[in-house]
């Protein structure tokens, strides 16, 4: 029943509680139940989460560490490679070094049958002949 005063109405009969009727207080309850309700559900879910996420960093941290020892691995074959390449610069500069001295000595040992050769005479290619033929040839001029 509401009583209609000055233009305005109000209520007859119904007590308020701190400004709420009994009714606005119940239906005030139930709303605020199910906001109770749902931030659990809420937390609920929000806990399944953080456990899925450590999950998944401690999948995040193996891989990591997987990806650390490849790295690792990585860097040692590349460290030996380098050292391979560089060994094989240096046996070749080596080989390089060594060809260059023996020709010097090759060089050298031309020069020093050239200046040999020079106080002796050049042998003309003349026939060899052996004892038996010497032999057969003086008994036919008749020197034997």
């Amino acid at each position: 029943m509401y009583k209609v005063r000055n233009g305005s109405r109000r209520e007859i009969g119904r007590k308020k509680i701190m400004g709420f009727t009994v009714n606005e207080m119940k239906s005030i309850l139930v709303r605020e139940r199910e906001v109770v309700k749902n931030m659990l559900d809420d937390m609920k879910k929000m806990r399944h989460a953080i456990r899925e996420s450590r999950q998944l960093m401690k999948g995040l941290r193996s891989d990591v560490r997987r990806e650390q020892q490849i790295n690792r691995a990585i860097k040692a074959d590349a460290r030996e490679i380098h050292a391979v390449y560089r060994d094989a610069k240096r046996a070749e500069r080596v080989a390089a070094r060594i060809a260059k001295a023996e020709g010097r000595l090759e060089a050298l040992k031309q020069r020093e049958f050239a200046r040999a050769q020079k106080g002796t005479k050049k042998s003309t290619k003349g026939v060899v002949w052996s004892a038996q033929q010497v032999a057969a040839m003086n008994v036919e001029r008749g020197l034997v």
